[in-house]
């Protein structure tokens, strides 16, 4: 499929990676069209005379009007927040906003539906066992469905009901899982950012493995997948895996400051979600951001093999390292906000 002789529609164009992928096609010479909320901030995108759509996921008419035309459909749009109340939310924007978008797409005629999920939705390696060595695959079995975490929760039933979906009939579908993404901020001070928190912050010692890439990566793997991605299959998109521990170290030479780093045993994690838990409860505060499903992620490491993406997407990310010298140096050029690689 050749991304130039096809309409394609991006949702959540106006979030970091929606706008990094909206960037990385009018680089290839496409102009796609992109589907927004009514109160997004659309100035990048009327910058550049792009055609928008907007409709609310949750309204079935509405997404069926705006993907009418279209050929192909990169989904980004979701609720990205590890927080644990608001499940009913996290289902309507990440579950069932996606399966109303590719029914729309199978009843408007659209060709290709990209989803974009995370590698979360895939699994994690626990810290104890055979797997100690093993890198995640694309054919790794699920295994977070205990952890109550609506996230995750809600982006993997996306997942699992797409393709069954794509089953039965539809667009080709292909699944994308980018791990934890690298992306410069909005005020383009990265490197003062990083100061502040590095001079001010107690940091926790932490050994676990994440992995990492760089949004610049995944714009360009996910423009690929449109093209190259095999119908059914799910690409995983990861950079190093890196811990924790040597990430902070990592930082800190670039700043030339030094962290402050505290090893705490795992239950002092788990009694501080419990009565934060607790207190939160008792004030009547809704929103939980640290709670003990949660803390129960350290039993895991996030290390991924992207060796998928780089024979069927020619995937190739770069070092990590070279990332955080970007960042922290604020010169992350090749994205919208400071255009030119």
């Amino acid at each position: 499929m050749n991304l130039k002789d096809q309409k394609l529609l991006i949702t959540g164009a106006t979030g970091n990676l929606g706008r990094q992928l909206v960037y990385e096609c009018l680089r290839a010479g496409v102009r796609p069209i992109v589907l927004v909320r009514r109160e997004s901030d659309t100035r990048y995108i009327d910058a550049n005379n792009l055609e928008k759509r907007v409709a609310d996921l949750r309204n079935q008419a509405e997404v069926e009007k705006a993907v009418q035309g279209v050929d192909v459909v990169i989904h980004c749009a979701a609720w990205v927040n590890f927080r644990q109340d608001k499940l009913t939310q996290f289902t309507g924007i990440n579950t069932f906003g996606a399966l109303g978008l590719y029914r729309a797409c199978a009843k408007t005629g659209v060709k290709r539906f990209v989803h974009l999920s995370s590698v979360a939705a895939v699994g994690a390696r626990p810290r104890a066992g055979d797997n100690e060595k093993r890198l995640i695959n694309e054919d790794w079995v699920f295994n977070l469905e205990h952890l109550q975490i609506p996230y995750i929760m809600t982006k993997r039933a996306a997942e699992d009901e797409l393709r069954r979906q794509a089953g039965s009939g539809g667009p080709e579908l292909v699944i994308v899982n980018p791990s934890i993404i690298v992306a410069p901020s909005r005020t383009g001070d990265d490197h003062g950012r990083a100061t502040r928190m590095f001079s001010h912050w107690i940091l926790p010692d932490l050994f676990n493995i994440v992995n990492l890439v760089d949004i610049r990566d995944v714009a360009s793997a996910i423009l690929a997948a449109v093209e190259k991605g095999r119908s059914g299959e799910r690409y995983i998109l990861a950079g190093d895996n890196i811990p924790v521990r040597e990430l902070a170290l990592s930082v800190s030479a670039l700043l030339t400051d030094s962290p402050h780093l505290i090893e705490f045993p795992r239950w002092f994690y788990m009694g501080a979600a419990c009565v934060t838990v607790a207190v939160r409860t008792l004030f009547g505060r809704s929103k939980i951001s640290f709670y003990p499903d949660l803390v129960r992620l350290m039993d895991y490491d996030w290390a991924f093999s992207h060796a998928k993406a780089r024979v069927d997407l020619g995937f190739s990310p770069r070092s990590i390292h070279v990332t955080l010298n970007d960042l922290l140096s604020n010169n992350f050029v090749g994205t919208p906000m400071k255009p030119g690689a």
